[in-house]
């Protein structure tokens, strides 16, 4: 594929020191013929900080973002460089951005990402946590089968996970990670990353919990959660009681069937695919499981 004339590049923003942006950074919105921002007003506050000359500013955000892309890649095609640019932090991630992104990709044109400021990063980087292998949440949707379903995924997660809240949800998400059965894992509460106040907080799940009834959440935070591999490596004797929890459901779920009619066969067939147990550890426990009284 040929390489178009227009660019596209991603420039990431301070996310609470204006002094973390990069001389390349700032030299990228100074060249750009166009700036596709989160919000135009912040943006605008940015360039003023900078003491850069008024831009041409195009809103682009995530209810505006898909009619936004025919606009932009019009521009890209009349040779023109853009930058696009978050309100914080790296665009297109948890941010808008990808949409245009894959779309300028597919259509031939330059896209650069330009290094710079990332919360998730950050925080994992100071959590004493394993950053080895590191899974990205961001925002857990906020209500419904979604939540509930990223709730049970974050549960079972291997590695260490990055999770975004705003501080008037801090709580509840706590709350919903704990009924999962995640209060012993460590954690790592991030807050106002790079501004006056920053902190950092470690402790466990639970105490996490216990803490906030006494101090309500301010600013913006980033959970850095233990991930399963890690605290099974330390609490080995949890793998065990998960095990037998997941037993006694099967059982549960055994008998509900037999008193419905079903022969271990049927009811093999059911289950398999259902419940993390191998096809001869199930057809065991059905064996083992006696028939209702």
């Amino acid at each position: 594929m040929d390489i178009l004339p227009g660019k596209l590049y991603l420039v990431p923003t301070p996310i609470g020191n204006l002094e973390d942006l990069s001389p390349r950074a700032t030299q990228a919105l100074a060249e750009a013929d166009l700036i596709a921002a989160e919000d135009t007003r912040v943006a605008a506050q940015l360039l003023a900080r900078l003491k850069l000359p008024f831009k041409a500013l195009l809103s682009y955000h995530e209810h505006n973002e898909q009619s936004r892309v025919d606009q932009i890649l019009a521009k890209l095609a009349a040779g023109q460089t853009i930058a696009l640019i978050s309100d914080a932090g790296m665009p297109a991630i948890s941010d808008p951005g990808q949409i245009v992104v894959a779309a300028a990709v597919q259509a031939g044109y330059t896209v650069c990402a330009l290094p710079g400021p990332n919360a998730a990063l950050t925080a994992l980087a100071a959590s004493g946590l394993d950053s080895r292998y590191f899974h990205f949440e961001g925002f857990i949707p906020v209500k419904g089968k979604e939540r509930e379903a990223r709730l049970q995924a974050l549960a079972g997660q291997a590695e260490t996970a990055l999770i975004y809240e705003a501080p008037h949800r801090l709580s509840k998400t706590l709350d919903d990670l704990a009924s999962q059965g995640l209060g012993d894992r460590r954690l790592c509460l991030a807050r106002e990353l790079t501004k006056p106040y920053e902190s950092y907080l470690y402790l466990c799940l639970d105490e996490a919990r216990d803490q906030l009834k006494v101090q309500a959440p301010r600013g913006e935070y980033v959970l850095v959660l233990e991930g399963r591999e890690a605290y099974l490596a330390r609490c080995p004797e949890a793998d065990l009681a998960d095990q037998q929890d997941l037993e006694d459901q099967v059982r549960e779920k055994i008998l509900l069937l037999r008193k419905a009619g079903l022969k271990d066969r049927g009811i093999l067939g059911v289950l398999l695919g259902l419940c993390d147990l191998g096809k001869n550890d199930l057809y065991q426990l059905i064996k083992e499981t006696a028939d209702p009284v």
